[in-house]
């Protein structure tokens, strides 16, 4: 029998809806999929700033006629990942922009955006202004002027920096303009992008050069440097406590430089001692210093400091420490002092500095919660420690949740620190770890202490 009209129709019908279903299952699952990218596109790449220090950050973006539309992408990408790193608030870090170029362009202050969400979605919706002339020594003068000002947010006690991104060659003078931002005590970093003046670049930034310029042939490569950058800014951001490491590989390693009357100074290894190492890992929120020998992070660079350190070790900050005129005439080359700390990981509780509950520190000293730890973490524990390599790792439970700091085991195992891996969290299990650098009767003692994981 074949099918009535009515019955043709209701079938159609009901095609109809079932071809409807799907193409909103397959709406749905696109969306939900983009929801996913644009949110791995916010994750942070490279070290996070846990800083508690204030800092007011002003962005300045130079796009010539040059820049397409994925060089424009790729700097948008680029900023969301160095704000992503910083923690954002009135009482922390503020961070303005100012995207100049031969016609008036985007801005806003530093205390126009609050929030990190506020930062992330005002970047996100930067507009393409290339332009055909720029002069960047007129773009510095504004920032000086107009935007590093209490109105517009700018505080008194906090460090000033600047960040120059450029894709162009500016007409016109920078070093006058430059000039006078430094003496005013901002610090200047340059990132130039493809076919830059390098020596423009150089006459801008702050002294020394390898910290405060950086130069990418793409701007595909932008991202490369966000983890370096980061290290730099978070230095600069601590350095209204007067000390900083720098050249290192991380916040807690470098040369060793003292800032006073808004100029930084090498120190020489003469005039400064383990207890001043001491003082200064304390200073940084490091662990404890584990080497000191002058020449590590390259050689005297001047201006050198005059004084000679007397520090008891016990001092909150170096300059906190006694103070007299240096013996010596100059520094001889490879007596700069280079300090290595160790990172802000500890065991406490154990028979030796080497076994008992883990801590990290981020913002604070906080232990760690059990989940997912096994020895390969612990592995990368003992060694921030300075403590051979993992012998046993455990777990106990305390009588109620406290603040912990959650460890993701994918993030340590590609090779990033302990502290750089940490969230938040609250449990009332935590983490027990005896590692190798310690005698046998001590292993035993500790493995009496907590119950083993499995590898």
């Amino acid at each position: 029998m074949s099918p009535t009209d009515e019955q043709r129709e209701t079938t159609q019908t009901e095609t109809d809806v079932y071809l409807d279903m799907d193409h909103l299952l397959m709406l749905l699952l696109l969306l939900w999929s983009s929801g996913l990218q644009a949110e791995d596109k916010h994750q942070p790449t490279g070290s996070q700033c846990e800083s508690t220090a204030k800092a007011d950050i002003m962005l300045l973006v130079c796009e010539s006629k040059n820049t397409t539309s994925e060089d424009h992408e790729n700097i948008k990408s680029f900023l969301t990942q160095v704000v992503s790193n910083f923690n954002i608030g009135p009482d922390k870090v503020q961070i303005g922009l100012l995207q100049y170029t031969d016609r008036s362009g985007t801005q806003w202050y530093l205390n126009t955006h609050q929030t990190k969400q506020s930062l992330l979605e005002a970047v996100a919706n930067l507009p393409q202004e290339g332009g055909d002339y720029y002069s960047i020594g007129i773009a510095l003068n504004y920032i000086q002027y107009v935007f590093f000002q209490p109105n517009k947010g700018t505080r008194s006690d906090s460090q000033k920096i600047l960040i120059l991104i450029t894709d162009g060659k500016s007409r016109g003078d920078v070093s006058f303009p430059s000039q006078h931002l430094r003496d005013d005590g901002i610090e200047i970093y340059t990132i130039g992008v493809k076919n830059v003046n390098e020596t423009q670049l150089r006459t801008i930034a702050s002294d020394p050069d390898e910290i405060h310029m950086f130069s990418v042939i793409d701007s595909s490569f932008l991202l490369d440097i966000v983890a370096n950058l980061t290290i730099n800014l978070c230095n600069s951001a601590n350095s209204s406590d007067s000390v900083r490491l720098v050249n290192g590989t991380s916040l807690c390693s470098g040369r060793l430089e003292v800032k006073s009357e808004q100029s930084w100074s090498s120190v020489c290894e003469a005039d400064f001692d383990q207890q001043g190492a001491e003082v200064v890992c304390r200073e940084l929120g490091c662990g404890a210093p584990s080497v000191l020998q002058g020449a590590l992070y390259g050689e005297v660079e001047a201006p050198m400091w005059t004084k000679e350190f007397q520090c008891g070790g016990h001092e909150s900050a170096l300059l906190d420490c006694g103070r007299s005129d240096s013996a010596r005439s100059t520094c001889s080359p490879g007596k700069a002092v280079g300090l290595t700390c160790s990172e802000p990981v500890r065991l406490v509780g154990g028979a030796s500095r080497c076994a008992g509950t883990l801590e990290v520190k981020r913002s604070e000293w906080r232990p760690v919660e059990d989940s997912d730890w096994t020895l390969k973490e612990a592995a990368a524990a003992c060694r921030d420690l300075d403590c051979g390599s993992a012998v046993s790792t455990g777990s106990r439970n305390e009588a109620s949740d406290r603040s912990v700091w959650r460890i993701r085991s994918d993030c340590v195992q590609s090779g990033s620190r302990l502290m750089d891996c940490a969230s938040s969290y609250s449990s009332s299990s935590i983490v027990g770890l005896t590692c190798s650098g310690k005698s046998i009767s001590d292993i035993i003692y500790d493995s009496n202490i907590f119950l083993p994981l499995s590898q």
